[in-house]
């Protein structure tokens, strides 16, 4: 039996987005916004709960067939954390995460792996294991997921100390950017002055990934006015392009997990209007053989994962 303190509710996840803005003294402009964060949250502790439910695979499919579709990917990382804080507290020969995964795609995986991430910061469970993974797919949604969850709970340290974990170091850090930016979008509850403030206080080697995460995120949780859109590419200014590579990649993996939302399209097409050049070699790019995770991408190629696990 999981222990109750890890039975975390939608409710909760609420409270902790009000302690942050709190926290970090933001004001909510949009009251839209943090509604939306609270939905999508709500679609995450389900996948979670029907995971811990009953673990075996089939039967977490059938309950997450009756969750909205819109919020599959919500669930999916929800699902993530059940299943690895029962391979935590409960071990066996095959761990329920990879059992769960079989024979699915690799945006499918993606979703879950996040969720793991998600779950080892919350439950203070160590990444190593997932960092000695060969095949990305295993290894890198987890950092960004990592990197989501240390903004979220210790925006302090991670955000307005800049810290970064010392295992997480060459492209991995780079993945843990991401991750932190989408962490950003939540904690600075969509502001777009104010993430670019926060951005810009970085040094200039991370602000990249960072700007990436946002791009993500806002493209796949949605909840902004087209205005607050528009006004968050500009003030990225030339991080523009990074913002539409994110939010592009945000469409493709709707498109695969069937569950396409309009307002995942208007952001991806919004910010690649804005980038024009940067969106149309994101979309025409062909797949890359993937290496093992041992080694390390090139800084140029490899500038955001996600586009690399889409098969």
């Amino acid at each position: 039996m999981i222990q109750q303190a890890w039975q975390i509710s939608a409710e909760q996840a609420r409270a902790q987005m009000k302690a942050n803005l709190a926290g970090r003294k933001v004001m909510v402009r949009d009251p839209k916004v943090p509604q939306r964060f609270g939905h999508t949250a709500e679609g995450m502790w389900q996948g979670y709960h029907a995971a811990i439910a009953d673990e075996e695979p089939k039967a977490i499919v059938a309950k997450l067939n009756a969750i909205d579709s819109e919020l599959l990917g919500f669930a999916l990382e929800g699902v993530g954390i059940g299943l690895a804080e029962l391979d935590a507290l409960k071990p066996q020969k095959q761990n329920r995460v990879q059992a769960f995964l079989e024979g699915t795609t690799a945006a499918y995986q993606t979703m879950v792996y996040l969720g793991v991430g998600l779950g080892l910061v919350r439950c203070k469970l160590p990444i190593e294991p997932y960092l000695n993974q060969q095949h990305p797919v295993g290894c890198w949604p987890v950092v960004d997921g990592y990197g989501f969850n240390h903004g979220i709970y210790y925006w302090q340290d991670y955000i307005d100390g800049q810290a970064i974990p010392v295992q997480l170091s060459g492209y991995l850090g780079r993945v843990f950017d991401q991750g932190l930016g989408r962490s950003i979008w939540l904690v600075d509850c969509a502001d777009v002055n104010r993430i670019a403030t926060t951005i810009d206080a970085f040094p200039a080697t991370r602000q990249t990934d960072l700007w990436g995460g946002i791009g993500y995120v806002c493209a796949s949780v949605g909840g902004a006015e087209r205005s607050t859109i528009e006004a968050l590419g500009k003030v990225a200014g030339d991080r523009v392009s990074e913002l539409a590579k994110g939010a592009t990649c945000a469409a493709k993996f709707r498109k695969l997990l069937g569950n396409q939302a309009g307002y995942t399209e208007l952001v991806s097409e919004i910010l690649c209007s804005m980038a024009a050049e940067a969106a149309i070699e994101i979309k025409d790019t062909p797949l890359k053989s993937l290496p093992n995770n041992s080694a390390e991408p090139d800084q140029q190629i490899w500038q955001h994962y996600r586009e690399y696990l889409l098969v």
